[in-house]
Order: C-alpha cells, then structure tokens, then sequence
C-alpha cells in the first residue's frame, strides 16, 4: 500500500505581485460659490499609459460629470486661483487630458452670459435625463439586437451589467418619454438586452457597481476611465482602454449609467456645497467668487430639514474637511461637522425653509422668492420629478409663494404657528 504514496512536492512560488497603474494626482471641481472644502467633483487622474504616460482626466468626461450636477447645464472650467483664468469650454477638444489641479465650474447660459450662482443637482434621484444627451455620446445603436458579445474576453464568470440601474426603475419609468426619445422601443424595460451588457465578475460587482471606472466615449470609442484610487490593478489593465461596446445599448442608457456613477461615487462635496449655496449666511468677497463664511459655536446656524436624506443627500454638519475615495456621493466622508441643513432631496428643503418660523426681513423673502422664481422657471424645460412633487414643486408655485408672503406682510397679525383651539360651539 506504501506505493499509493507519492513524494512529497515543493509548494509553489508566490505569485509576482500584479502591476499597479498608481498615482497621487487629483482633479477637483468646485462651485464658484464653494471656495472650501470637499470639491463637489473629484477625479484621480492617472496615468494614460502604464510606462509613459502622461498624467490627467479626459477633458470631456469631467465637463460631462459636471453638466450632470449643474442639472443638465453647460458650462466652462477656471482655474480656482485668482484671477481665475479660463481653462476650457464646450469648443475644447472633449479627447485633452485635464491636468491635476483645482477648478471652477461655471455654468455658460443660453446667452452667452455665466452664472456663478446655479443650484446643484443633489442626487441621482433629483436629477433628470436631459431630453438631448451631448452630441458626442451619440451614435452605435442597431435595428437588430446582434448575439450578445463577452468584452471581457472571458467565457467563464460573467455577469450582465444594467447599464440603467435596476434599482432605479421608478425613476426608469418617470421619465419614459425623455427615455423613449433616446430610440428606444415602447415595450423595453430595464430588463431589455439594449440595457444590459456581458462583463467578467470583478469588473462588474467590484468595478463599475463600486465605482471604479465610468464607461464613457473617448476618442471616437467608448473607453473605460478609472476615476478612484482603488483597483490600481485593474486601472494598469484596463485605463482608457477601447471597449468593443455592444451596438445593441442605447447611448442614452450608457449616458444614464455615466451620471448614476458620477453622483454615487465622485460627488463626497456636494451635498455640503449646495446646502451651503442656499445658506444666507455666505456672502461674496469679490471677483464674481463667493466662499463659505464660517461661525463660531454661538452664531447663528441654520436649521436642519425635517426631512433627513441618505444617500447621496442628507442633512449633514460638514465643516472644511476633505472626504476619502469611499464615499458614497454627495455627502464627503468625515471630520469636524458644521450644521449646513442640506437634505438628501436636493433643492426641496428650499421650500422647507420657507416653513421655519423665524421671522425674515423684506429683503431675505425677496431672496428668498428670488430662488424660488428661479427653481419655477427651470420646471419648464424640463419633465417634473418624484423630488418636485414631494417638494412640492410645480409649475405656477413661485407665484403661489409670493402671495403668501404679501398677504402675510399685509396681515401680520394672522398667524398660523401655535396649538389648534378646538370651537366648543359659543
């Protein structure tokens, strides 16, 4: 029976340690409102080549992320350091690499005029797929689905990826008209094969579902673009790396799925900086640029929203604190805390405001309309929002308000704050 045993044998070597794709280097976006602080964007710019690459964040996936929290709004980048020089705009080449630094965002309007004061879209669930995505995410859709294809180059371990989020099929279904203007079929559903495409299993679950890289279109191709420190290993791999996308997904769809990542993953300062743009407390100090004017612990804070977000919202206390990479969006991801009243519901807890007892001078319940005039005027250009209703949004409502606020002024003594009296019938 002896023979049955065989020699013993040697273990095997390590395995070398897999190449990395690594780098320190990081584009941030800020609101030209929001000098301070997590950036309400930040991307790792790594290398475009693994030996000699050069080193920056392709031009037109930044302007894309920062359309997409704008709220559908074009716009141009400055430098954050005075005199804030213009770095790019719509006419720059989408396929330049940004180099590492900090910028403004600011948003170009229809006139040519720029607005240092735009609101920011919150969240994904705020936000609205525009009726026309940017030209350059246009194009490969096929009358015919062909068989899907594996671009991973895997048979083994694959998985199919939703491209529109499933666990966003209400908002799918909120917005079916804009969706269907995209080409898509009456009958599709998130389940359609034009919303799902084949990838190995680590760079599904733990790649683009983590947030690790974006598909977006680079160079006439739809590319993958690592954005987050981690998976340096599959950055080395995989960085700028032309995808053999299937014909069968709708552009749109991808441009979705490139928005849903950018507000979960890329986004830990924005929350803190569009609460921060609705506080009165912050004033300009020149240069069209306005930063965060901080109190001590006995000023005067502003009041926290009822209605508390999660997510990529809540109501948090941030104070002048950098986030890290595994933040979810919108939130930034610790230090010292500063009560800001930012809501998960984006621009709902303006009207929350609204509802605060504490008296307001003629000229802050001017602004105060001010911002809701201009929330109402964006309602008609485009579809309403789950966040809208809830917030109690709707064509008209600006003009609502501001007869509240003259028949309040002309009857001060008419009040609706206090406990209800129950009539006893004398």
């Amino acid at each position: 029976m002896s023979s049955l045993i065989l020699p013993a044998i040697t273990a095997r070597p390590l395995k070398n340690p897999l190449p990395l794709l690594d780098t320190n280097s990081l584009v941030g976006i800020y609101h030209p409102k929001v000098d301070s602080g997590p950036p309400i964007l930040r991307f790792r710019a790594f290398p475009s080549k693994p030996d000699s690459g050069v080193v920056g964040v392709p031009l037109g996936v930044v302007l894309d992320a920062c359309f997409v929290v704008a709220g559908n709004q074009p716009g141009e980048l400055h430098l954050c350091a005075p005199p804030h020089e213009r770095v790019a705009g719509d006419e720059s080449d989408p396929d330049g690499l940004l180099v590492p630094g900090m910028y403004h965002f600011v948003v170009v309007q229809a006139g040519g005029g720029l607005d240092y004061n735009y609101h920011l879209c919150e969240s994904f669930a705020a936000w609205a797929p525009p009726v026309e995505i940017p030209t350059r995410w246009l194009g490969g859709e096929a009358v015919r689905a062909p068989p899907p294809p594996n671009i991973s180059d895997i048979s083994a371990a694959v998985k199919s990826d939703d491209e529109c989020p499933k666990p966003q099929r209400n908002g799918f279904f909120f917005h079916y008209r804009v969706l269907m203007g995209y080409g898509g079929d009456p009958d599709e559903d998130l389940n359609s094969v034009r919303n799902q495409v084949t990838l190995r299993a680590d760079l599904n679950g733990q790649g683009i579902d983590q947030g690790l890289f974006l598909f977006a279109p680079y160079a006439d191709r739809v590319v993958a673009v690592f954005a987050k420190t981690m998976g340096q290993d599959l950055a080395h791999e995989y960085h700028l790396r032309a995808v053999d996308f299937p014909t069968r997904i709708r552009r749109g769809y991808l441009f979705i799925r490139f928005a849903w990542n950018v507000f979960k993953f890329l986004s830990p300062g924005l929350a803190a900086a569009a609460a921060a743009i609705r506080s009165p407390e912050k004033r300009p100090d020149g240069g069209g640029f306005l930063k965060r004017k901080r109190t001590d612990d006995t000023g005067s804070r502003s009041k926290k929203s009822k209605k508390g977000g999660t997510g990529s919202g809540g109501a948090r206390k941030q104070e002048d604190v950098g986030g890290t990479d595994n933040g979810g969006g919108g939130g930034g991801d610790g230090g010292a805390e500063e009560d800001i009243g930012g809501t998960g519901d984006g621009e709902g807890s303006l009207l929350t405001e609204d509802r605060e007892s504490a008296p307001k001078t003629e000229d802050e319940d001017e602004a105060q309309l001010a911002v809701f005039e201009t929330l109402d005027a964006a309602l008609k250009t485009r579809p309403l929002t789950v966040d809208d209703l809830e917030a109690g949004r709707y064509p008209g409502f600006a003009r609502i308000k501001r007869l509240e606020r003259e028949y309040r002024r002309a009857h001060p003594q008419v009040s609706t704050v206090g406990d209800p009296r129950v009539w006893e019938g004398r």
